[in-house]
């Protein structure tokens, strides 16, 4: 007997707005990725502030729904994008890129490290911690609205989603909570352990009002932050149905696996890069009370 998922996409109904789990869960990843960068800052981890944390989220979610939604339109939709150009707008309607928000956010942490001074590396690592911990809380609000199911199967645990037809299919959003959120958020846990442990070295002052911290090499989270992502996204496609527009290409792999492999080569050539000419960031703050 399988499940049947039926949960109802909105949680209530505001007068003519409603919240929908699938924006509540989102939101809620944007608030975990706070607390933890708050307390990255009150270990002296970092020197970004909780209040320029909230700053940074803004830039995040601006650049995360522009590319996030262009990208969609262009790679997955253009066909009917390209004679329906307004709609592009329409971002309640769904359709949103991963990928493209990955690019978003890498835009958005280029402004914000121009507008505040932080070295751009700097602040990527951390949000590449905090954001597969957001990939994981996130897939449960595709998991909540029904949407992004996987490929017919016979398991035990597939899960009969109406909309997609009677058959039970592969549970693909949970999947990827797990591959592409928890098991890449644990994978940069132990590295951000492993690198403090042997690249990074915090002091205080004699007065024990000031720290001064170094990370002798950063940029390295983010390159394994791509890689990990990039694999896991690349296994789970094979148990998740490609876009019904889009099919699959040299008759078996989807366009989220073509562009996972894109995404592997750019953590690898950053990984590379940034472990042959090491970039060092040093700065000095009061003590967090």
């Amino acid at each position: 007997m399988y499940y049947t998922h039926n949960i109802d996409p909105t949680i209530l109904h505001l007068g003519p707005l409603e919240i929908r789990w699938y924006g509540l869960f989102y939101l809620i990843g944007f608030v975990v990725g706070y607390f933890i960068l708050k307390k990255r800052y009150q270990k002296g981890y970092t020197n970004i502030t909780p209040l320029q944390v909230q700053d940074l989220i803004t830039y995040l979610m601006v650049g995360m729904m522009i590319g996030a939604r262009i990208t969609y339109a262009l790679v997955y939709n253009w066909d009917y994008y390209s004679n329906h150009l307004i709609e592009v707008f329409y971002i309640w309607k769904g359709g949103l890129s991963f990928h493209g928000a990955a690019l978003g956010f890498a835009a958005g942490i280029y402004f914000y490290s121009r507008k505040y001074k932080f070295p751009f590396w700097h602040i990527a690592d951390n949000v590449c911690l905090v954001g597969a911990c957001g990939v994981f809380i996130g897939r449960w609000g595709n998991w909540t609205n029904g949407e992004l199911w996987g490929r017919i199967t016979d398991v035990p645990w597939g899960v009969i989603f109406p909309a997609a037809g009677p058959e039970p299919r592969h549970p693909s959003q949970l999947y990827q909570s797990l591959g592409e959120g928890l098991c890449v958020f644990l994978i940069l846990l132990l590295l951000d352990k492993m690198e403090r442990r042997k690249h990074f070295r915090i002091e205080e002052s004699k007065k024990g009002k000031e720290i001064k911290a170094k990370w002798d090499r950063i940029g390295l989270m983010s390159g394994v932050f791509l890689i990990g992502y990039g694999i896991a996204r690349f296994i789970v496609e094979f148990y998740r149905q490609p876009d019904a527009q889009l099919g699959y290409y040299f008759n078996y792999f989807s366009m989220g696996q073509i562009l996972c492999a894109l995404m592997i080569i750019v953590g690898l050539v950053i990984l590379i890069r940034r472990m042959k000419k090491p970039i060092s960031y040093e700065y000095k703050r009061s003590i967090a009370k």
